[in-house]
């Protein structure tokens, strides 16, 4: 029986190619090489830009939702396979994002991140984030590796 794979914030720090504040990703819960990745972001109430969005009743932004996931989606790149982490991954195309609710402060955010599939230097993932058993966000995209 194989072990739940996760890496925790200071390693992710060691080969990501983001820094405070413009990392998302604290955790990540569960890997499976080439496949898969379940990853975590605590929604803080002291999140700069939750100041200002919808300052009477702070909503954590639709983007940085997506921003999380592709972050995850790159993390699992460069897990996979070692040789990745000379190469740099772009956000390229989201191909649909529907937000089915919205995410407040105290909220903990667990995304699940599959490859769909490979083309040459193209990676599709399909997505969907989590708050308490809910979905609260479905999305596809794709990203390249220069």
């Amino acid at each position: 029986m194989k072990k739940n794979i996760s890496i925790d914030y200071d390693e992710l720090l060691t080969f990501v190619p983001y820094k405070y504040p413009n990392f998302l990703v604290e955790k990540v819960i569960k890997f499976k090489k080439n496949k898969y990745i379940k990853s975590l972001k605590s929604v803080c109430r002291d999140d700069f830009f939750l100041s200002g969005h919808f300052f009477k009743n702070p909503i954590y932004p639709g983007v940085l939702i997506v921003e999380f996931l592709a972050q995850s989606a790159i993390i699992l790149l460069y897990k996979s396979d070692k040789k990745n982490y000379k190469k740099t991954f772009y956000l390229a195309k989201i191909n649909f994002a529907k937000f089915l609710s919205t995410v407040k402060p105290e909220n903990i955010m667990i995304g699940k991140i599959y490859i769909v599939k490979n083309i040459l230097n193209s990676y599709v993932f399909y997505c969907k984030v989590f708050v308490k058993s809910k979905i609260v966000c479905i999305t596809s995209f794709i990203c390249i590796k220069k």
